[in-house]
């Protein structure tokens, strides 16, 4: 129970920073505007080369390999098909399971602005369990999805940790792309 509170903390400090995304049947949708499905990261001053070069140095210091999982057109858009590793709390038993999640990551640049878009593909727990964003749940057996047809939750702890997942990558974008055009080391 205290880190489901503490997820849910965490998520609502994030609010305050500015923008934000949830994940819902339909992917990613801005939680201000959730007609959208990207954010528009502001950066006055900034040209989009500059705002280019940081989301690069982010990509190369979060990714263990990044020449394997983005595509890039040069101070116009980058392309991340990546994976990481979240732990899915199951229960005082049973403990955690690690899931992998898959998704892809569309960042496009203009002077002032990131454009960023992200794509939700999958979860993986192991090689025979995948949870997709629109399953089903049926009796006896596990979830197949994140949401039902109609909207509603099947999955709330994986959807915690997406929504968790994605405003961190966002926060830590925009702190890094601002460190790395300041002055000060």
């Amino acid at each position: 129970m205290r880190k489901l509170v503490f997820a849910l903390f965490m998520l609502c400090g994030f609010h305050t920073f500015g923008q934000s995304m949830k994940i819902t049947q339909k992917g990613f949708a801005d939680t201000n505007e959730i007609t959208n499905k990207f954010v528009v990261l502001d950066f006055p001053g900034l040209s989009k080369e500059q705002l280019f070069i940081g989301a690069i140095k982010f990509i190369n210091a979060n990714y263990e390999r990044p020449e394997e999982v983005t595509n890039v057109i040069q101070n116009e858009q980058i392309v991340i098909n990546g994976r990481d590793w979240i732990k899915v709390e199951q229960g005082l038993l049973t403990g955690a399971l690690d899931a992998q999640y898959h998704y892809k990551y569309d960042l496009q640049f203009r002077d002032g602005k990131i454009r960023f878009e992200p794509i939700f593909d999958c979860l993986k727990y192991g090689p025979n369990t995948t949870l997709s964003l629109v399953g089903k749940k049926t009796f006896g057996s596990g979830a197949s999805g994140l949401f039902t047809e109609k909207g509603k939750i099947i999955s709330k702890r994986e959807v915690l940790l997406i929504d968790k997942n994605i405003n961190e990558f966002i926060h830590s974008l925009k702190e890094k792309i601002a460190s790395t055009n300041s002055n000060n080391w």
